[in-house]
């Protein structure tokens, strides 16, 4: 259009099958109010995806932006896309992608389901053990991403921040709300990798997922070299937790993964199941 905007014409053609009967309780509402799928999703995830797109080429900028190449900003861009995409891969149940319930933490409030899988491209070789988790909080949406997000909150669920200073190598924005960005970590005791971080939230849902990386893979990264590098997520997921028409609470995934090498697949289970259930406790009693 002459004014710069863009004018969309949406065409919804939907099968509606009842299949309510499938679904946990507590998700029935945010598929019928549109939370899930239909016009508000997808106009939502429109939005976010061309604001995304504009800002990671550096078509526009934030002021807060960390000096950074056009072409850092492209690799970076990428290899959160990559990130990002296996995660929600990691995440979903599927024929490929079974979960199974594990609740060894033997409370209601969370349910740990796990799954395993072998020779995931762009995953380090081995097994992969994943635990997730979804729980109620009573705390907004906003406020348990923006805690989730803040880099100085890390050291107070995290336990490989725990003690630790964390700092921002780099950062830029991916959408004019400031929250939204893509970011580089330092924690200082780990020696040879960074967190690779990105952040976003919209109406309809939020999410923080981040994937470790090794300092010379981020060098040539802010240098502009697109590659394909081995990523294992992990991250969290934050829903409106919608009560009859009225937003009430926070649906929160969290899940965690490690790979399986000189461990049993048991053992490894144990070990990220105990992982998540001490962050869980941590970030409950700050937001809850």
């Amino acid at each position: 259009m002459q004014n710069g905007s863009s004018f969309v014409t949406w065409v919804e053609n939907v099968d509606v099958r009842d299949k309510t009967e499938e679904l946990h309780p507590k998700l029935i509402p945010i598929v019928e109010l549109g939370f899930a799928f239909g016009v508000r999703r997808w106009i939502s995830n429109l939005q976010v995806q061309a604001e995304h797109f504009i800002y990671s080429m550096g078509i526009n900028t934030s002021p807060s932006d960390s000096p950074i190449s056009l072409e850092g900003r492209r690799s970076l861009a990428i290899t959160t896309k990559r990130m990002v995409i296996s995660f929600c891969s990691d995440v979903c149940n599927s024929t490929y992608h079974h979960w199974s319930s594990s609740n060894k933490t033997r409370e209601k409030t969370m349910e740990v389901k796990t799954n395993k899988r072998m020779g995931d491209p762009g995953k380090p070789p081995g097994l992969h053990r994943t635990v997730g988790c979804t729980i109620d909080l009573i705390s907004s949406h906003n406020r348990v991403f923006d805690y989730l997000r803040d880099i100085h909150n890390r050291p107070q669920w995290e336990r490989i921040s725990s003690n630790s200073i964390v700092h921002e190598l780099a950062t830029f924005s991916t959408d004019p709300d400031p929250r939204n960005c893509i970011s580089v970590l330092a924690i200082s005791r780990l020696n040879n990798f960074l967190l690779l971080l990105e952040c976003s939230t919209d109406e309809t849902g939020s999410f923080v997922i981040f994937a470790p990386i090794k300092k010379a893979t981020f060098q040539s990264l802010l240098c502009g070299v697109d590659q394909e590098i081995q990523l294992m997520p992990f991250g969290f997921c934050i829903l409106p937790n919608v009560s009859g028409s009225i937003l009430d609470g926070t649906l929160r995934t969290m899940v965690f993964q490690i790979t399986v090498k000189s461990v049993s697949s048991k053992q490894a289970v144990e070990v990220v199941t105990q992982i998540g259930k001490e962050t869980l406790h941590k970030i409950i009693e700050v937001v809850n």
